[in-house]
């Protein structure tokens, strides 16, 4: 008896044991695969910092951008509101941020982190929007041993979805407060059956303007378009061999942006610089309603001049582009990967992508209405208006092209090894700044060609040094040829192709060294060091200026035609670890990084002899050192079948050791920033989301879900004086889904948090040159109906 007693007992332990086991594995989290190292793993197995979101989670949280995206993650943040001379609020210019290294020149070909599609640069960091992706990874720190070139703080890395081998499809709907509609539609499969699939779909996102112009109550700030049109194919002859192909065209037309500015009158300080009065401490969260206001009117005067052209300016996108005030892009996006599977378990890869983005910005860069406010120069300068006018036409156009091969060896082997090599090549035409002013004709930047021409070699090796200990050497050396030529003067006059021209090629190594110790399953410890590069480059632009006016306003500061690439270090430990069977998971980054050599960049407004209109120059000097500190968190946690929760942590700090800081100037009178932390970037931001699902009645379920996001707040300069108040959204989505059918009531900013971007800016409104806190207006609370059809 007592033995069979026992072996009851063994019978209910073990049948208790294995309940619970299939109860613990199905609410287990999901694993998710990243490739930030150009092959599949598992996220909590790579030894690196990223943030990884899948389709599943984009459409749960209702992330639509690449600003959503930064919303959600611990070390990174983007903004498109800028300072300086033309500084707007817009969707021409998205800054990318990791771990708060807020870099000067920080877009385009210069841009110190890039954005990825399949793997390829995309100059530019812009995407029409999140539909039609399978995965979303930033990638904090030094990328440059995969990704190359423009990675030298982070990469943003975007994997499209892979057409599916049966047919499919989905029709969106979206509609929501402010006019706003977002519509999709997608339809794939098979052309032949196993073999060849196709996936074709439509995107069109209207988000209503949410201010009203002040001077034109009829005209509405911060209205967005986009219009998209995509298709793909997965072509797979035999299991070895798999090619995926993916193309994009998107168009933005966006009315004036939601965008204003504290001026001298407001200011509450005078610190002594040379812009005079400033705004000392934390900004208001709102601005007057008078304030948000300009003049965007086209009319005989202003269209002939903005449009046609008739003034002969340079414009790098052409005349008649632009049609309306606000921004106007088209873009196109392509790229062909290759994959073969040898016998031997090896892999070779092919890539192959163009790119091309083309933009016009259409703005008032006075950030104030002035239409009825008389010019007093327009008696005796010809060409100026009556009124007090700044009307700006910016252009940019920029072109890439890249090509890597890459060999990987088996993953089952002890030692691993990966190589390849890849070329880039970027070019634009240069970046047009155009317009009228009080003063006349304005054409206030120097258009300059600019081409990137980039070779590389890679690769890793990957030694398990025993079976859960595994160091890994990755590495790229690679040639940056960087050419600039002068198309106008700093005047804007034609140099027909007299411009000087400026070669030259900066060579860098940029290693990853990692040792990784796997103590148990899904569960990492790693060290890591790794160093990043961003190229040189020249500040031709100024070879245009008359050598006497350059020794007045730039050479008594030290700026050269030239300047060198800047190097940053980083030091790093990692964990993540899944415990509770799965059913909970921390990923977390310490690191330190050490930046010098910094491109250090400064808008001067300076005069030409016989030119009364004010003229705007950056130029870049290698004077900059900081010091970067921080620690990042994220999890999650399946406390039930029903009930998920997650959320992240960051504090990113910075001390700046070295530094010319020409904002200092303009606010308090001298160049001194030693120890003031870099500018808009904020040290702390944190995230919690919860989501509760349960059965609703026949096929479908019904769900709920809360995200709270926090923003630290940030200074809006480097002299570190002014400052934003930190930001916390709410949002809450509730609805009904099965498999085939989804409808869901959702609300943003629930709370009507309306902390602005702010940034520096220079005042033009008063023709005095003062300085200026530059607003990008908050988004409102919204709140709307989605619904989902699956076919």
């Amino acid at each position: 008896m007592k033995h069979f007693k026992s072996r009851i007992t063994v019978s209910a332990l073990a049948l208790i044991s294995g309940i619970t086991s299939a109860y613990a594995q199905q609410i287990a989290l999901e694993e998710v695969v990243v490739t930030a190292r150009k092959r599949e793993e598992n996220l909590m197995t790579t030894p690196l910092a990223i943030s990884a979101f899948t389709s599943k989670e984009i459409e749960s949280s209702g992330l639509k951008d690449i600003m959503d995206i930064s919303t959600r993650t611990p070390g990174f943040y983007t903004q498109t509101q800028v300072g300086g001379g033309s500084g707007r609020a817009d969707r021409s210019f998205q800054q990318l941020t990791f771990r708060g290294l807020a870099l000067a020149n920080n877009g385009g070909l210069t841009a110190g982190g890039l954005l990825f599609v399949d793997g390829a640069p995309v100059i530019g960091a812009q995407i029409a929007g999140l539909e039609g992706v399978q995965s979303v990874e930033v990638l904090k720190g030094p990328q440059s041993a995969y990704f190359g070139r423009s990675t030298f703080a982070g990469a943003l890395s975007v994997t499209t979805r892979e057409p599916s081998m049966d047919f499919k499809g989905k029709i969106s709907a979206d509609v929501s407060t402010y006019n706003s509609t977002t519509d999709s539609v997608s339809i794939e499969g098979p052309i032949v059956k196993d073999i060849l699939a196709v996936r074709i779909s439509g995107y069109h996102d209207f988000r209503g303007g949410q201010y009203t112009n002040f001077a034109d109550q009829g005209q509405k700030f911060g209205e967005q378009k986009t219009d998209s049109v995509s298709g793909s194919f997965v072509f797979k002859p035999t299991d070895a061999l798999k090619i995926k192909g993916y193309f994009n065209y998107f168009e933005n037309n966006d009315g004036p942006p939601a965008q204003g500015a504290i001026k001298s009158a407001d200011m509450n300080c005078n610190l002594g610089g040379t812009l005079g009065r400033y705004y000392c401490g934390t900004v208001p969260d709102k601005l007057d309603k008078k304030y948000i206001s300009g003049n965007y009117t086209l009319n005989s005067f202003s269209a002939p001049r903005l449009i046609d052209n008739i003034n002969n300016n340079f414009y790098v996108v052409g005349k008649n582009y632009l049609q309306h005030p606000g921004l106007t892009r088209h873009a196109l996006q392509g790229d062909v990967k290759i994959d073969y599977d040898f016998d031997n378990g090896m892999t070779a890869s092919s890539l192959t992508a163009y790119h091309s983005d083309k933009s016009g910005n259409l703005i008032d860069l006075s950030f104030r209405d002035g239409r009825n406010l008389p010019n007093a120069n327009a008696a005796f300068i010809p060409g100026s208006p009556a009124f007090v006018w700044w009307y700006l036409t910016v252009q940019n156009n920029t072109h890439d092209f890249s090509q890597e091969l890459r060999l990987t060896s088996s993953q089952k082997d002890r030692l691993r090894w990966t190589v390849g090599g890849n070329y880039f090549r970027g070019f634009s035409p240069g970046g047009a700044v155009n317009g009228f002013s009080v003063f006349g004709n304005l054409s206030s930047s120097s258009v300059t060609k600019a081409i990137a021409s980039t070779p590389a070699l890679f690769g890793g090796l990957y030694y398990d040094l025993m079976p859960s200990l595994t160091l890994s050497a990755e590495g790229r050396y690679q040639w940056d040829t960087i050419t600039n030529q002068p198309i106008t003067s700093a005047g804007g006059v034609a140099l027909n192709g007299t411009g000087r021209i400026f070669k030259q090629t900066y060579g860098s190594f940029s290693p990853r060294i990692t040792l990784d110790y796997k103590f148990m399953e899904n569960s990492t410890v790693y060290a890591l060091w790794s160093r990043g590069y961003r190229p040189g480059g020249f500040n031709s632009g100024l070879s245009t200026i008359d050598p006497a006016v350059f020794a007045q306003y730039f050479a008594s500061t030290g700026v050269k035609l030239a300047y060198d690439q800047e190097k940053l270090d980083n030091f790093e430990l990692g964990l993540k670890a899944r415990f509770f069977d799965d059913r909970a998971a921390v990923r977390t980054a310490l690191y330190y990084d050490k930046y010098s050599g910094g491109q250090i960049g400064a808008t001067v407004l300076y005069y030409v002899p016989g030119n009364p209109n004010v003229q705007l120059a950056s130029p870049i000097q290698n004077i900059g050192k900081v010091d970067l500190k921080g620690i990042e968190v994220e999890g999650e946690f399946q406390a039930t079948k029903e009930f998920k929760i997650g959320g992240t942590f960051a504090l990113n700090d910075s001390k700046i050791k070295a530094f010319f800081c020409a904002d200092c100037v303009q606010v308090y009178g001298n160049t001194n920033a030693i120890g003031h932390r870099l500018a808009i970037s904020p040290k702390y931001n944190w995230s919690v989301n919860a989501e509760y699902t349960n059965h609703l009645a026949g096929t479908y379920d019904w769900y709920t879900r809360v995200d709270y996001t926090h923003r630290g707040s940030y200074f809006g300069e480097y002299a570190n004086v002014s400052r934003n108040s930190a930001a916390n959204i709410v949002n809450l989505r509730v609805g009904a889904r099965n498999e085939v059918f989804s409808l869901e009531a959702y609300g943003t900013n629930l709370f009507q948090d309306s902390s602005p971007q702010i940034a520096l800016g220079t005042d033009l409104f008063t023709v005095a040159s003062t300085a200026e806190v530059r607003y990008g207006l908050a988004t409102k609370r919204k709140f709307g109906l989605r619904g989902k059809y699956n076919f």
